[in-house]
């Protein structure tokens, strides 16, 4: 575990400082949303073995950004997974309101990226939250794209089967939405097949994995941080790489049959 904790805390620690350093990049570049949902993740997964330094580091930075002039214009779209990252540190739900708002939001390259780190911590989402459903119901009567994906998110989220089931039952039943298949193959307990999650948390942990053995020879050559210079060990990259509940491709809601 101490060897996890070593990892978890170099990697988060050299992502973060290079997302700092392309933060202004005038197009958000992939790595930028890699690196991002990679602490993401790491912080969801290995929470306990984040150090108090780099918790601090990631939380001080999202409010230096939330507090700029230009964070509802520009920086919000720069740091969605790292807002996802505060919210699992601190508990603090102030970090996922504009995430759960903006789930909606016009563009969709942002409502996508907005997906991905929300996916992280879906299970850590709240079903009851009004501002959670009204964003996947503005998603489904707007059609935008992956309106689908917002809607397995919240029938994944934290919350009863019942209330789920209802909320479904009463979603079909708007006129707007008597129409959409997806929703009612969902509601006859149709399977769905849709591969962005698997392939969203895919891309994460292979990041993870890579940024690991490509600092590999930083790893086992700090004193301080393998005193017997020890390898990293293929039981220990396991640890990496746990199953989460939206990692597959085939979705479906089972109703009650009573």
């Amino acid at each position: 575990m101490n060897q996890v904790s070593d990892i978890v805390n170099f990697v988060i620690a050299t992502e973060l400082e290079q997302f700092k350093q392309d933060f202004d990049i005038a197009s958000i570049p992939f790595s930028q949303d890699i690196r991002s949902l990679a602490i993401e993740w790491l912080c969801y997964y290995c929470r306990e073995n984040v150090s108090d330094e780099n918790k601090n580091a990631i939380v001080t930075f999202v409010n230096e950004i939330m507090e700029t002039n230009d964070y509802n214009t520009v920086g919000w779209s720069r740091i969605p997974a790292l807002l996802a990252a505060s919210f699992v540190l601190t508990e603090d739900e102030y970090y996922i309101e504009g995430l759960l708002n903006n789930l909606a939001c016009h563009q969709s390259s942002n409502r996508g990226f907005i997906c991905k780190a929300l996916s992280i911590i879906c299970n850590m989402l709240s079903f009851y939250d009004e501002n959670f459903k009204f964003s996947v119901e503005t998603n489904l009567r707007k059609r935008h794209m992956m309106d689908d994906i917002s809607v397995i998110m919240l029938l994944n989220s934290n919350g009863e089967h019942q209330a789920k089931e209802k909320w479904l039952k009463e979603i079909c039943e708007i006129e707007p939405f008597k129409s959409n298949v997806f929703l009612t193959d969902l509601r006859s307990g149709k399977p769905y097949k849709r591969d962005f999650f698997q392939s969203t948390l895919n891309e994460v942990k292979s990041h993870i994995l890579f940024s690991i053995l490509k600092n590999s020879y930083s790893y086992n050559n700090q004193a301080n941080l393998f005193s017997d210079n020890k390898r990293v060990f293929p039981k220990t990259l396991k640890l990496f790489c746990d199953n989460h509940p939206l990692d597959r491709t085939d979705f479906e809601f089972k109703l009650n049959q009573e």
